[in-house]
């Protein structure tokens, strides 16, 4: 290996700095260049004013015509090719490679020799291209975030992306979980159908709509082989799922997830406290009015004061009403002065304090606890039975908002039963949707963090590679009709 004795002549930049580099580590060549030692003839690094430059050229080698297969050494010209090679994040780096041309003598085809530089006739290098893509498989990684640090552009980049990854829909599981996500807006759909593996907390694929047809005619597509493996079907309270996983799944048990009745019961547990902190401001603006006019006894004073506090605490601690803190269950817990109250509270105060006097506040949250104990307390065995004492304890309720919620419960009680089904008995797990829960969460930040896609299949790549931590990049460029 020798070192050229003047640089070769460069047509952007001007000369700054150059460094002769007669001797190179083979284990840098083949880090930095995915060279061999024994591959190169001339070498040498330039510092320019718009990066580093590595001057390279290759040893002599006998090459196969890709017409007819004659192999030669035989060399018509040279081509100079710029590569970025951005493996210096904080300057820009170039390849300036002196390409040979071949000549067959066979045939007189010209070709170019192989260079393990670059793939095909592209102008960024294998090691850039590797750097993006790992870096992409962050989930809060953009392609401007990238394309900025290694010197590229933001249509390189995608470009580079759209190439090298694209990843297919994983085996239908055991244990299905299915959910949507606001997330990519279609003429269809505003809504990301998501399905993930609940045994291994991967996601099987997304799909760009929800709507019933779409989702079974993506789901009769699957061979009914693999579609009798689902055992266990798990969703929220939306009806189309609960229809396409009958239709499509007939080995399947329909479940929904605790997380989801509890939720719809905490938002009729909230109408309940709104309905009676309204009741508490239209008492308090009757007294205020009545104030400004003609004043107020020392009696609506007092009854104005205590209005006061209750609207107070139920709008600054209306969290405790669908909290499961233990602090609001225990009597002994420290208690702290509350300037407002003009008193000392523990949260056990403050939560009596709230429904101590109003009677539907009292009996809502009375309902509510029961649901929380069921889940808490009671197996698939007994789970049917005591489901149906809580459904009628509900209709029997004189709230319009809680005994309307028996309706709830009585339409999906079959699927409330399945979700007490154990789908692993060595971890006494049962059918759950926290990580599809998760799942969205790092959708909506790949969404977020670079202001939405319009592409939809580069979404879908982006997200099934990001969040499945066993999916990769093909090293080749994928062909078109491959796609």
């Amino acid at each position: 290996m020798k070192a050229i004795d003047a640089p070769p002549l460069l047509e952007d930049g001007e000369l700054l700095n150059t460094t002769i580099m007669p001797i190179i580590s083979e284990n840098d060549i083949l880090k930095f260049f995915n060279l061999e030692k024994d591959d190169i003839q001339e070498f040498r690094i330039t510092h320019q004013s718009d990066g580093i430059y590595i001057c390279i050229r290759l040893n002599v080698k006998y090459h196969q015509c890709p017409v007819c297969g004659q192999m030669t050494d035989k060399i018509k010209d040279y081509s100079q090719k710029k590569i970025i090679h951005s493996v210096l994040n904080y300057s820009q780096c170039f390849i300036i490679y002196e390409a040979r041309r071949y000549r067959c003598p066979h045939c007189h085809k010209t070709f170019f020799e192989h260079n393990p530089f670059v793939f095909g006739s592209s102008r960024i290098s294998v090691a850039t291209v590797s750097n993006i893509l790992r870096d992409l498989k962050l989930p809060n990684e953009t392609f401007t975030s990238v394309a900025r640090r290694y010197h590229v552009s933001v249509t390189s980049v995608i470009n580079i992306f759209d190439d090298h990854v694209r990843i297919s829909r994983r085996p239908l599981p055991a244990c299905l979980g299915i959910d949507e996500v606001y997330a990519f807006k279609t003429y269809k759909s505003k809504f990301v159908c998501v399905l993930v593996d609940c045994t291994d907390q991967k996601i099987v694929d997304v799909l760009p709509t929800r709507k019933k047809d779409d989702l079974i005619s993506y789901f009769m597509l699957i061979p009914r082989e693999e579609r009798e493996k689902v055992l266990y079907c798990s969703f929220d309270m939306w009806e189309t799922y609960r229809i396409v996983a009958r239709h499509v799944f007939p080995n399947a048990s329909c479940c929904i997830d605790k997380f989801h009745v509890v939720q719809e019961l905490g938002r009729r547990m909230d109408k309940v406290r709104i309905s009676a902190q309204k009741k508490y401001m239209t008492q308090i603006r009757e007294l205020q009015q009545k104030k400004k006019n003609i004043g107020l006894t020392k009696e609506e004073e007092y009854i104005y004061e205590e209005a006061s506090r209750h609207y107070y605490v139920l709008k600054k601690f209306n969290w405790m009403f669908i909290s499961t803190d233990n602090r609001i269950f225990d009597p002994n817990e420290e208690k702290r002065y509350n300037r407002r109250l003009e008193g000392y509270y523990n949260y056990y105060d403050l939560f009596d304090y709230m429904v101590k006097y109003d009677r539907e506040l009292d009996i809502a949250y009375d309902l509510k606890d029961s649901v929380t104990r069921f889940y808490r307390q009671c197996h698939y065995e007994d789970a049917k039975k005591k489901l149906e004492e809580i459904i009628i304890d509900f209709r029997c309720c004189p709230i319009e908002e809680m005994s309307q919620f028996a309706n709830t419960l009585t339409r999906w009680k079959q699927e409330i039963i399945n979700s007490f089904m154990i789908v692993d008995r060595e971890k006494n797990r049962k059918m759950n949707t926290a990580i599809v829960e998760n799942r969205n969460k790092s959708i909506k930040l790949i969404k977020h963090a670079s202001n939405g896609y319009l592409n939809w299949e580069r979404f879908r790549n982006k997200i099934l590679f990001s969040l499945n931590s066993d999916t990769t990049y093909y090293l080749n460029i994928i062909k078109k009709e491959d796609k």
